[in-house]
């Protein structure tokens, strides 16, 4: 939020001013009440301007431990709110205690998620349970929200920035795990406008994402291409309500509805294996995972794969290994010669010799 509030120094002077106050809220939706440690006063650098707008926070979880999410989707997880907050509470006592001989966890030691905002210059990462900030200064504004994904294709989670005078800059990160629900990158359900533009993947109750065995970066060489997702649903009492339990899964070979590949209904969330036969011919191919619940909500996953690119190989393989099979047991077989019994070279003609004469005497 952008605060204006007078000067105390010069409020009884003519040329007195407004003073410009960025704060950052967190509001309990249960309650309505302030989160703990909230609000944040922010400060935008050196080359912050007043009149620009300011760009959307970006949820983000940069925790080096994150399997606890993952444990209360599969439900493996007693955690409850009450928990949560206790682990909260003892990490922001923590964080209070000045102890540099013991190393912390990368990212804080409490639980949720991160606040990443952009002002001016200057990003602000903001631990949500325990309020620690970090601060960097890009030295140019940064006029957009921040994205999210794994650039580089190391298995980590980056973060990239742009500038007012259009750099692209990638904060990367070696600790932080990647994972499909745990990204803020294009797509559909980050447009502008949309139902759902700010639904995240780990607090959210419903969702889809693709195994790590289906979203590896290779070439497919095949009819099918087989696609390994998860649908996870969280809500209360969901197994009590057959009718809400309705989860429309379409693959997109790209983003457009017209390249919609597969199309099914599935009455239960779990694991599931499908194979897409793609009618577009070999090349390199973004597959989007799309659910729509009941509620019209769209969750989204994509992956980058290559399907049948190098299909010149293969027909070499198709053409010549049985020619190259065939010709082995020929070029190994090697018959030694008996002289002495082969007939065209006098074996068995009693002594007539290759003319079939007998040899002089």
């Amino acid at each position: 939020a952008r605060i204006a509030k007078a000067d105390n120094q010069s409020m009884n002077r003519p040329d007195k001013h407004e003073v410009i106050e960025y704060r950052l809220y967190a509001v309990d939706a249960a309650t309505g009440d302030d989160l703990p440690h909230f609000p944040i006063a922010l400060d935008g650098g050196s080359n912050m301007s007043h009149s620009s707008r300011m760009p959307q926070p970006l949820l983000i979880d940069l925790h080096e431990d994150q399997h606890h999410w993952l444990d209360q989707m599969h439900g493996l997880s007693d955690e409850d709110i009450d928990k949560i907050r206790a682990i909260n509470n003892e990490a922001s006592r923590q964080h209070g205690i000045d102890d540099s001989a013991k190393p912390r966890p990368h990212g804080g030691s409490g639980r949720g998620l991160h606040v990443v905002q952009p002002l001016g210059s200057t990003l602000h990462i903001i631990e949500g349970s325990t309020s620690c900030e970090q601060t960097i200064d890009v030295g140019d504004s940064i006029p957009a929200m921040v994205q999210a994904d794994d650039v580089h294709g190391t298995g980590g989670l980056d973060l990239v920035v742009t500038t007012s005078q259009g750099e692209i800059l990638t904060l990367e990160s070696d600790v932080v795990p990647y994972h499909p629900l745990n990204v803020w990158s294009a797509g559909m359900t980050r447009v502008p406008g949309s139902s759902n533009a700010q639904a995240h993947g780990f607090s959210s109750t419903q969702g889809i994402f693709v195994h790590p065995i289906s979203r590896q970066f290779r070439d497919i060489l095949g009819i099918y291409v087989p696609i390994t997702f998860e649908i996870f649903d969280r809500r209360p009492s969901i197994k009590n309500e057959e009718n809400r339990r309705q989860y429309q899964v379409d693959v997109r070979a790209g983003m457009s509805v017209k390249r919609t590949v597969f199309s099914h209904t599935y009455d239960a969330p779990g694991v599931y294996t499908e194979k897409i036969q793609i009618p577009y011919g070999p090349g390199y191919y973004a597959f989007s995972v799309r659910l729509r619940t009941t509620h019209g909500i769209v969750y989204e996953d994509t992956f980058h794969i290559g399907w049948n690119v190098n299909y010149m190989g293969v027909l070499w393989l198709i053409v010549c290994l049985p020619l190259v099979l065939a010709a082995i047991p020929i070029l190994m077989f090697k018959r030694k010669p008996n002289w002495e019994e082969d007939k065209d070279y006098g074996g068995g003609s009693r002594g007539t010799g290759i003319l079939g004469r007998a040899p002089p005497s």
